[in-house]
């Protein structure tokens, strides 16, 4: 069967098969780049016929009238993204833009899906930079298809929400956010909050540091791992440190004498949630 017919054949089982959830999307913020991208991670591996793509669509929503998606770069072959629809100050959540990008196949579409490793589809910048005059207005987020206030029925009538067709899952299979649904420009925002991690209480000492900080974490959760993030004041994370949390107070000691004097933010993230603690100084 040549890849005439295979397409053809693949359209039709689009048509006739029933849903099955085989894989989630990610955005993330590169702050060297100045690049957010939205990717795939699939449950299962798909080879050549069952890898064949024939739709796709990504929503995010963002600060009402501080966003505009330039730079669009797709980085799939036979597969290339528009922003095609967008939807401003819904009644639903007057506060935020909903933009869709839409998948625009450019013959057969047949990208390589390896199980649980995430595929980037494409990147995209904001037309404005990035707004940091509050902690809201420099994020934004990916709809999330079961609790988003605008997904269908709605009052603008729009088709809204992320989806993707894949020969080998059967049909309208996207189930999911990995990670944060929620991304910002500014690596000083707190992207969760402090309440929804069960955290209580933290210090940052000595501050200024010249060889070393103490993070100090009082945990009111269930047992936890994740991890402490500092980052300097261009966005890009300068330190790492594993620490598994318990209810209770937790220290975690970090080396800081090699990093160049200025000011650092520290983070707290776990598998699916991210949360600024404080900034130091090291001189």
């Amino acid at each position: 069967m040549n890849k005439v017919n295979t397409l053809c054949a693949a359209v039709l089982l689009f048509l006739t098969a029933s849903a099955s959830a085989q894989v989630k999307f990610k955005l993330s913020y590169d702050f060297s780049t100045e690049y957010y991208t939205a990717s795939v991670i699939p449950d299962e591996s798909y080879v050549y016929p069952n890898n064949i793509t024939a739709v796709g669509q990504v929503t995010i929503k963002v600060p009402t009238n501080a966003f505009d998606p330039v730079d669009i770069v797709s980085h799939l072959v036979g597969m290339k993204w528009e922003a095609n629809a967008r939807n401003n100050s819904p009644a639903e959540a007057p506060d935020f833009d909903y933009i869709s990008f839409g998948l625009i196949l450019q013959g057969l579409a047949t990208p390589d899906y390896v199980a649980n490793e995430e595929l980037s589809l494409f990147s995209f910048k904001n037309a404005y930079g990035c707004n940091t005059q509050s902690n809201a207005s420099s994020i934004i987020y990916l709809v999330d298809n079961e609790s988003d206030p605008f997904m269908p029925p709605n009052s603008q009538g729009s088709n809204i929400g992320n989806a993707m067709t894949i020969l080998g899952a059967e049909g309208v299979e996207y189930s999911g956010i990995v990670g944060s649904q929620a991304v910002s420009c500014d690596p000083s925002a707190v992207l969760s909050t402090h309440e929804q991690i069960g955290l209580s209480e933290i210090s940052i000492f000595p501050n200024p540091a010249t060889h070393f900080v103490n993070v100090n974490i009082k945990w009111d959760g269930d047992a936890d791992e994740a991890n402490i993030l500092v980052m300097d004041a261009l966005g890009k994370q300068v330190s790492i440190s594993p620490v598994n949390l318990s209810n209770g107070s937790n220290t975690q000691k970090i080396i800081v004498e090699n990093l160049p004097a200025g000011n650092y933010w520290v983070y707290l993230a776990g598998k699916d949630w991210k949360v600024g603690l404080d900034r130091f100084s090291k001189q």
